[in-house]
């Protein structure tokens, strides 16, 4: 069978070796649990419907459509969520605004929009569904960014993206985004200076520290802004915490769910006690494994790693089958320049992992294009 001979690979990633979501999960799967044979095996992934269709080959085009009901926004009359709270009640509603407008501006912690969150974005599930994203620093709001927010708009359908951010992003991705996307929150705030005392090195730092601090007060799934989305994973929001192995089988971070008040959440940001400003992971992901194996009851480990972050190279040098994958971690750092020339006309043609998810996440199919 294809995935027992598969079990004695031990080849790295690579354009000679096939990588698919599907079998690689069913490998994890055999050897986590040493028993299973062929005649108990119970596919991990039964449950999870395939996307993507069932050719995998990459050897056809198709015409690419872009649907300009959502992506022309030309004609479009602009719309936002405007919140508000009062003893008596919560408001939150869609108002039309145009260039003249000024754009509701919150900081964090808010009294109101954790009322909100609490009120308004829960549905039966421990963690609500409201996304975060952190935007530190005054960086280029690029074509990748806006597909990773549309994506999370598109599968998730959250009931807020609360945006908390540096410098206002701007240009001509971040309008059309606004034009697409109605229920994106903007939370002002300055990023840390200092952790336990510590001055903080790296602005990614400044990040890990306070989306712990964003989910302890709401709640919520915190996303990195390249991290897709390719199918909703509310599943994932019965537990309390839920992260998900890498490639590496380090814990991702890239993307979380917690409920507000978690405990695991707790005792990493307690971790930060003992921060070291000169190690790039220490209180990040190699933390979170570390409390992980120490507090087990504390999180859900969704251990697929290909369900949120394949090894990175089978993102740019080949493609990837992810039709069982709940989303993709892109590893954006390194290949800044190849993907600041992505763009609707020349994602049509980019023959790799990153081209496809692209184009299922906007033309809603993964083949490359015709036109």
């Amino acid at each position: 069978m294809k995935v027992l001979a598969a079990l004695t690979t031990t080849r790295p990633p690579g354009p000679l070796r096939e990588e698919s979501c599907d079998i690689e999960t069913a490998l994890l799967f055999l050897r986590m649990n040493k028993n299973s044979s062929i005649d108990n095996y119970t596919d991990p992934l039964a449950n999870v419907i395939p996307i993507g269709g069932s050719d995998w080959l990459f050897n056809k085009t198709i015409p690419c459509v872009l649907d300009q009901n959502i992506f022309n926004s030309t004609n479009q009359e602009q719309y936002q969520t405007f919140i508000s709270c009062s003893n008596e009640a919560v408001t939150v509603k869609k108002i039309k605004i145009d260039s003249n407008s000024s754009a509701q501006i919150f900081k964090f912690p808010d009294a109101c929009l954790g009322k909100v969150i609490s009120t308004s974005c829960g549905d039966g599930k421990r963690v609500p569904n409201v996304v975060h994203y952190i935007w530190f620093g005054n960086i280029a709001f690029d074509f990748i960014y806006f597909v990773s927010f549309y994506s999370v708009h598109k599968y998730q359908k959250p009931c807020l993206i609360l945006l908390y951010y540096e410098f206002l992003p701007s240009g001509k991705w971040w309008d059309l985004l606004r034009h697409i996307v109605h229920n994106i929150v903007l939370v002002q705030m300055t990023p840390p200076t200092l952790i336990s005392g510590k001055k903080i090195k790296f602005v990614q730092h400044k990040a890990d520290i306070m989306r712990l601090k964003i989910l302890k007060e709401y709640g919520g799934i915190y996303v990195d802004t390249d991290e897709y989305f390719l199918r909703p994973g509310d599943e994932l929001r019965n537990w309390n915490c839920t992260m998900g192995k890498a490639h590496d089988r380090s814990i991702g971070s890239a993307l979380i769910y917690a409920e507000n008040g978690a405990l695991f959440i707790d005792k990493w940001i307690d971790s930060y006690n003992h921060y070291d400003p000169s190690k790039w992971g220490d209180n990040s992901v190699l933390m979170a494994e570390k409390l992980a194996r120490k507090f087990p009851d504390l999180i859900h480990v969704f251990e697929h790693h290909c369900a949120f972050y394949p090894h990175g190279l089978v993102l740019y040098n080949q493609n990837y089958k992810w039709s069982h994958s709940y989303g993709l971690h892109i590893y954006k750092t390194g290949h800044i320049p190849e993907l600041q020339k992505i763009n609707f006309e020349t994602v049509r043609n980019i023959n790799n992992t990153i081209g496809a998810v692209f184009r299922y996440i906007l033309f809603g199919s993964k083949e490359l294009c015709s036109s």
